[in-house]
């Protein structure tokens, strides 16, 4: 079993206009390094580190890597229902699917509440392909 668990972040870069990503890792002391998808390396280079110009590609590759970093521990899956409102015209259930994985960010406050209860590492994965009317 692998114990080591990377602290994983994803940082905002290029302009509001057009903003970019990169996924860096750091270690107890905070020094960053920096991940490059095509060499599939951590680099201290942040020029080296792979740009991601889609927010939800780069969330994926970051899942993937603490995926492979935890995978070998045993899973215990647990449904939180979120509900959905959505006010005004009804919308087509794949556009508001399509919406839905562009707009939502589930953020888990790691730093005051840690990655999760007891020494685990808490995953949190919003499935809205499975999306349906109540």
């Amino acid at each position: 079993m692998n114990n080591e668990i990377p602290l994983l972040s994803l940082i905002k870069r290029g302009s509001d206009n057009f903003p970019r990503f990169v996924i860096a890792k750091c270690d107890a002391f905070r020094n960053p390094i920096y991940w490059n998808s095509e060499t599939r390396q951590w680099d201290q280079d942040e020029s080296k580190a792979t740009v991601f110009a889609d927010v939800t590609q780069a969330c994926w590759e970051q899942h993937d890597l603490l995926m492979e970093a935890v995978g070998d521990r045993p899973v215990h899956r647990f449904v939180a229902p979120i509900y959905i409102e959505i006010y005004g015209d009804t919308p087509r259930l794949a556009d508001l699917r399509r919406w839905l994985e562009k707009a939502v960010r589930i953020v888990v406050d790691t730093p005051i509440h840690g990655l999760g209860p007891d020494g685990t590492v808490g995953v949190l994965i919003a499935d809205f392909e499975r999306t349906k009317n109540a």
